[in-house]
């Protein structure tokens, strides 16, 4: 873990150099999680989706002619429902939601098609957990749960961007898969055991190249 954060850093370092200026481009963008855990579940239930917002800003470096580098410092709200299968009722209860607010460092790269208008991205992201809270019948408390403090995850999708002048306007969809635990606690001991996250992104955005360019 150390070790890909100062991978980050570093790479961070690499953006906001001088020399990069000219390539440089900055933005912001908004958007919706639609995540849920993986793994363990308690007895009788499983994971469902939980939607939240994805908000942040986007430096880019333009590394070859088709090749950008983008640093993507955001606020993600991510979490899960569980769903109980109840005795004598047809369909399962959504009777907890967990919520886990992130900190999200994306590191990410985008190729872009010839007409520089279409691109994939994939990448890694660090994830700092800000708060998290549990919420039952509509009364919020604390988790009473030890998760991770960080969690490491990685992104890959398809972008669109749109020239509408001097920015350029950008929709992107793409899936995240947590690679670590939150816990190792077992399922018998915890109220989350063994999990990971994982979900989709829908977001959308503006940037701005910091000098004036056609390509």
């Amino acid at each position: 873990m150390k070790k890909s954060i100062q991978l980050i850093m570093f790479l961070a370092f690499i953006l906001i150099s001088p020399s990069a200026f000219s390539q440089y481009y900055a933005g912001v963008f908004i958007g919706f999680n639609s995540s849920k855990l993986s793994g363990d579940a308690p007895a009788n239930s499983f994971y469902n989706s939980l939607m939240g917002i994805n908000t942040g800003i986007n430096f880019d470096l333009k590394l070859a002619k088709s090749v950008k580098l983008s640093l993507q410092p955001s606020y993600s709200q991510e979490g899960t429902k569980i769903s109980y299968n109840v005795s004598g009722q047809d369909q399962p209860v959504d009777s907890i939601k967990i919520r886990l607010n992130y900190f999200s460092l994306p590191l990410l790269v985008k190729v872009m098609t010839a007409n520089n208008r279409f691109y994939a991205i994939g990448g890694m992201e660090a994830g700092l957990l800000l708060n998290s809270f549990m919420s039952s019948h509509d009364i919020e408390k604390d988790i009473s749960v030890d998760v991770r403090n960080w969690n490491l995850a990685v992104h890959f999708g398809v972008g669109l961007r749109i020239p509408i002048g001097f920015p350029n306007l950008y929709v992107e969809a793409r899936y995240a898969q947590g690679i670590i635990n939150l816990s190792d606690e077992p399922l018998d001991s915890d109220f989350i055991p063994r999990v990971k996250t994982n979900g989709f992104k829908v977001l959308a955005g503006i940037e701005f190249p910091l000098q004036k360019s056609n390509k």
